[in-house]
């Protein structure tokens, strides 16, 4: 951060309007209402900014007075009683008064201003401070939105930037897995020693299946498909505490894993386990929070200029659904961004076919056409 003598004054007095239009809207935490009152050459009643804050349960005005280095003068007692007037005209009535002024500290002016502060809320009028320059670069040390716009000439939004990619592309196109099976019936005529003997191993089939089978192989849903995600520090500055968040509508998918899983071997015993467990968590930059979201956050949490962080989640795409949207929250100590990317979706479909054998007439049935999710054997 800048030393406060580094600080320069604005140029000009609309810079320091919105200055302090920015810097008093973090302050009083009301950026979004704060306002410049009415237009120049309009009556402004000793008001140049002014904003309802929730701490004074009221208006509060901010005069803004641009002295020093482009009009080389200092406050003085006659503007200040001159501003008070027109300000005791404000509606509705103000609960405080700030003078914030581009010229250096003065104990007569800061001497008067208290003074005029007591005599005003002795006859129930408002508050009345003042604001010299380096009370001023003191604010925009403890306020970081305000000083980064400022010392970076009005640009900070340009100035802490990222993209973030599908591996460089804003769109992709995946490509989940299923099985189109086409069932065909076909009767059979058995012979009473074939009627029998395939009853016995019918009966035989379903007693085995009775029992408890051990040790059955993984099977893996090959609609999941996984998206390698790329966030590059693409600004001027350093990026420190980076996360993002990753969004989709529940409609658009079905399923979301970052791939986490703990070990749960049974042939190791608990303490290694644990160890095992503990290394994993220490180690992890993904996590789900919702059905819908996956947050990231890097192991590595400085991001210097041009620096780039990967990684990867899987999704299962909602049935029938073509095209889907990605959105993404990126934030950072006193930074921001949002943004979406798109996932089309091109399903693989894979025939196959099925005869299944009857032996009675009645169990004849048309064919059948059924598309399921491909699975295989890990």
């Amino acid at each position: 951060m800048l030393a406060s003598t580094q600080i320069k004054k604005p140029s000009n007095w609309q810079d320091f309007e919105k200055l302090c239009k920015l810097l008093w809207g973090e302050i009083w935490g009301c950026e979004d209402s704060i306002k410049r009152n009415g237009r120049q050459g309009q009556n402004q009643h000793g008001v140049d900014i002014v904003a309802f804050v929730g701490k004074y349960q009221g208006y509060c005005g901010i005069q803004c007075k641009g002295k020093d280095d482009y009009t080389d003068a200092q406050l003085t007692e006659k503007e200040i009683d001159e501003e008070i007037e027109k300000a005791l005209s404000f509606e509705p009535s103000l609960k405080l008064l700030i003078f914030a002024t581009t010229a250096n500290k003065d104990a007569k002016i800061e001497t008067y201003i208290r003074k005029k502060d007591v005599e005003n809320r002795h006859k129930g009028f408002f508050k009345v401070e003042i604001a010299s320059w380096e009370d001023i670069v003191d604010h925009l040390e403890r306020h970081i939105t305000t000083y980064n716009w400022y010392v970076n000439n009005c640009q900070f939004k340009d100035d802490t930037d990222v993209s973030v990619t599908f591996d460089g592309e804003e769109a992709i196109t995946i490509h989940p897995e299923y099985i189109k099976k086409t069932i065909h019936y076909e009767y059979e005529e058995l012979n009473q020693k074939e009627r029998l003997f395939r009853e016995q191993i019918e009966r035989l089939t379903k007693n085995q299946m009775l029992i408890p089978q051990m040790n059955h192989p993984r099977r893996i849903d090959k609609r999941w498909c996984r998206l390698y995600l790329q966030i590059v520090n693409t600004g001027k500055t350093v990026i420190k505490s980076p996360k993002l968040k990753v969004f989709f509508r529940p409609k658009d998918i079905e399923k979301i894993s970052d791939r986490f899983s703990y070990c749960n071997e049974i042939f190791i015993d608990s303490a290694t386990k644990a160890q095992i467990n503990a290394n994993k968590d220490a180690m992890r930059e993904v996590f789900k929070v919702y059905n819908n979201m996956i947050e990231y956050r890097p192991k590595e949490s400085v991001f210097l200029q041009k620096d780039e962080r990967n990684f990867s989640i899987s999704i299962i795409p909602s049935d029938g659904i073509t095209q889907l949207p990605l959105y993404w929250c990126f934030l950072c100590e006193n930074y921001q961004k949002k943004g979406h990317l798109t996932i089309n979706v091109e399903p693989i479909v894979e025939d196959a076919a099925e005869t299944i054998v009857v032996y009675d007439e009645k169990d004849i049935k048309p064919n059948e056409v059924i598309v399921k999710p491909k699975m295989v054997e890990d």
